[in-house]
């Protein structure tokens, strides 16, 4: 068994490694719950050691980078950049849906529960029509799971609520309550239940349903002999690897079995776009090769760094910057999207794409280019993953090639 070294740079940094062998290392993303934890070293020890374990039981190096922007982890699933990814519920739901197997997860369940303060007066999910809500970030678990019991009472949050802001924590969205900024909040259970054992008065007004505890998948296409190994190390702990490993919280020794249908649920909950457009053909991947052929351009969404990795050979780069919310109706004047450089005749055929079903720029671009006078406007909705899934060419641009404007 080789070696194992440990690299690791601050939060969102990656660190290179190599074996000794001279094999690639296994690369390992590690991603958080927006918690104010997430930002400390006690984070990053937690799961470092627990990511140093499998490196050494697997008899592999690692290149270990931890992430606290779940949007981009969760790009990172579609585009398969982590060899073992290491998160909450629904990055290993979009994991497991690109490819990747479920290996083990953390005991217990996350849920999250919409929270109002004694100051309010609501005292139920219906009082809350008309007032004010603070949210973790959109693509945290929990403003997943809030997302999901909207979906089911058939409300949509800003037309529901007064207002609705985001925060970059849990505790911070609890904050607004505390100075009045918000009226209700959405945050995980045990967070919530400590600010109301500190703030006597509020009340839970709605929990959602639950979600597996952080849990770890691997990429399917990884040799199965590697596969097994991280597994075992994982399911079949060797005791004398696990005294060795300095663990600081998260002992593999917690660790249980898992399954795909665990995350059923929680992975039906990412934002997914509409199945139908006004003013747009959806179109799939046959059809986008066909649309080419004949000279239609099509115009990848997403950001550069996707785009350089891979892309469909032949799209053009036309990034849609998006900060609005995953949902019809959005505000468009908040996202940065140069739709005049789709085509100069508004009679030309535009194709659009970028993550696939569940990743709404290309809608936004669809929706954007009909209201700027396109008229043959194509969704590509499955985007890079199905055209990949169907085995079609791909292509990549250098770091040190420009793009073109």
């Amino acid at each position: 068994m080789g070696k194992t070294q440990l690299v690791a740079l601050a939060i969102g940094g990656i660190a290179a490694a190599t074996t000794a062998a001279g094999a690639e290392a296994l690369k390992v993303s590690i991603s958080g719950e927006p918690r104010e934890e997430i930002s400390t070293a006690d984070f990053m020890d937690r799961y470092g050691s627990l990511a140093k374990y499998i490196g050494g039981a697997a008899g592999t190096e690692i290149r270990l980078s931890y992430g606290r922007d779940l949007t981009r982890e969760l790009r990172r699933t579609r585009s398969r950049g982590s060899d073992l990814m290491i998160g909450p519920a629904h990055v290993i739901g979009s994991a497991i849906r690109y490819g990747y197997e479920p290996v083990a997860r953390l005991p217990g369940e996350e849920r999250a529960v919409f929270i109002a303060s004694a100051d309010s007066k609501v005292a139920s999910f219906e009082q809350a029509r008309g007032k004010r809500l603070a949210l973790p970030p959109s693509d945290s678990l929990a403003t997943y799971l809030a997302r999901g019991e909207f979906n089911a009472k058939g409300v949509q949050a800003k037309s529901y609520f007064a207002s609705v802001r985001e925060y970059r924590f849990h505790e911070a969205a609890l904050l607004a309550l505390e100075f009045g900024q918000a009226d209700v909040a959405v945050a995980d259970r045990r967070l919530a239940e400590e600010w109301i054992a500190r703030h006597k008065g509020g009340r839970i007004l709605l929990e959602t349903q639950a979600a597996p505890m952080t849990g770890i998948a691997i990429l399917g296409t990884l040799d199965g002999a590697t596969k097994e190994r991280v597994r075992a190390a994982l399911l079949k702990p060797n005791p004398r690897l696990v005294d060795a490993a300095g663990f600081v919280g998260k002992d593999v020794r917690r660790m249980q079995p898992t399954l795909a249908k665990e995350y059923e649920y929680v992975a039906t909950l990412g934002y997914f776009t509409p199945r139908v457009l006004a003013g747009v053909t959806i179109v799939g991947a046959e059809e986008v090769q066909a649309l080419m052929a004949k000279g239609a351009v099509l115009y990848d969404t997403r950001s550069e760094e996707e785009y350089r990795d891979q892309h469909i050979r032949g799209a053009k780069w036309l990034p849609y910057k998006e900060k609005s919310a995953k949902e019809v109706g959005f505000e468009g004047a908040k996202d940065a999207f140069d739709v005049a450089r789709a085509a100069e005749r508004k009679d030309a055929p535009v194709i659009f794409a970028c993550n696939g079903a569940e990743c709404w720029k290309s809608y936004k671009s669809c929706v954007t280019a009909v209201k700027a006078g396109y008229t043959q406007v194509y969704w590509f909705r499955g985007g890079f993953p199905e055209w990949v899934a169907r085995g079609y060419p791909v292509e990549s641009v250098p770091a040190n090639v420009a793009l073109g404007r």
